[in-house]
């Protein structure tokens, strides 16, 4: 078991953003006229907690076979065996997010969560392992399970542990 704690600036920052939008929604709730205008104002304002929250990560523990990711209020637990794949997205100087497919199994069929193919399980993989341009093959990275991993410290590392367990778990890593 490998723990990574999350970078203290970017835990610093967010607290700040939550308390300030909860700051302002309590301000206009309790010191001003509560019209039509004034609550379209605090339920935009609530529905930013939520973003804003996911960029929380008090740390990312790695396990032999599943990831915890530590929230203030909530943790997320993936299971290494469940990851079809994985890609990898460099958003800039060093940072990246980890996107991981996970593979369901329904009435016998196993499909991987957030790929559209007419194709079976064993072809997309070979499809994905190969590269290139996908034919028959419609990505949806917004139903892949994120890992942050540019919110923790020694974010490379873990990149490159979480990778190689899957290796080892024998499902395939792919670079995006």
């Amino acid at each position: 078991m490998t723990v990574y704690p999350g970078k203290k600036g970017n835990l610093k920052g967010t607290s700040l953003v939550v308390l300030t939008i909860v700051a302002i929604i309590l301000s206009i709730f309790f010191f001003t006229k509560r019209g039509v205008f004034a609550w379209f104002i605090m339920i935009c304002l609530a529905f930013l907690i939520p973003l804003v929250y996911k960029g929380m990560i008090l740390k990312i523990t790695l396990h032999d076979d599943r990831i915890v990711i530590l929230r203030p209020i909530s943790r997320q637990t993936i299971k290494i065996a469940d990851i079809a794949f994985c890609a990898v997205h460099d958003i800039g100087e060093g940072n990246f997010t980890l996107y991981s497919f996970m593979k369901n199994k329904k009435n016998g069929d196993v499909k991987i969560t957030g790929i559209k193919s007419d194709k079976s399980y064993d072809e997309v993989l070979k499809t994905m392992k190969k590269g290139g341009k996908l034919e028959g093959i419609q990505i949806n990275f917004n139903k892949a399970d994120k890992i942050p991993i540019a919110l923790v410290e020694n974010s490379d590392e873990l990149k490159e542990k979480i990778l190689d367990n899957v290796d080892i778990q024998h499902y395939d890593a792919t670079y995006c």
